[in-house]
């Protein structure tokens, strides 16, 4: 009985020490893929590029909120194929309140003003299979060639060049 008694702890021991010993480094997180228009605005102020991108986007009927050096254009009028193009992206029949967007990041160079402009749907995702578990808020950025293409208008009806 002795005997068993040792083995088994032994057992448990090499057990408990060969769990303890799996260091794995953490996993890094992959970066989404994203489809950014980049360009720069030559002798501007990052306060009148803002309001160049605004008048942009509500000159292409887009809700506009501005947020810090950030402006976010949302369109809330989509056709059949906008619809298709954002239920293929998110892919979960459990998502909620879809929203399709364009968010413009404008950073200061010197006397030039840099922006970055993706375009992305932003959705909410539950946090597990009860209802009552909650919602997470999530991104994916578009990379079709329609959302693509509109950022690039968006710059352009801005003055980028």
């Amino acid at each position: 009985m002795f005997l068993s008694l040792r083995l088994f702890l032994t057992i448990t021991a090499l057990g408990a020490l060969a769990a303890c010993g799996t260091d794995k480094p953490a996993a890094k997180p992959t970066p989404k893929p994203a489809r950014t228009a980049e360009t720069i605005f030559a002798s501007s102020t990052v306060v009148s590029v803002k309001n160049a991108i605004m008048g942009a986007c509500s000159t292409k009927q887009l809700h506009i909120q501005p947020a810090g050096d950030q402006v976010i254009c949302v369109r809330y009028k989509t056709n059949v194929l906008r619809e298709q193009i954002i239920e293929s992206a998110v892919n979960s029949e459990f998502a909620r309140h879809p929203r399709d967007l364009v968010r413009f990041t404008l950073t200061s160079s010197g006397k030039d003003v840099l922006v970055l402009g993706n375009a992305l749907v932003q959705f909410q995702s539950p946090l597990g299979v009860m209802p009552d578990s909650g919602y997470s808020t999530e991104e994916l950025n578009l990379l079709d060639d329609n959302s693509f293409a509109m950022v690039q208008e968006i710059l352009k009806l801005a003055g980028a060049k």
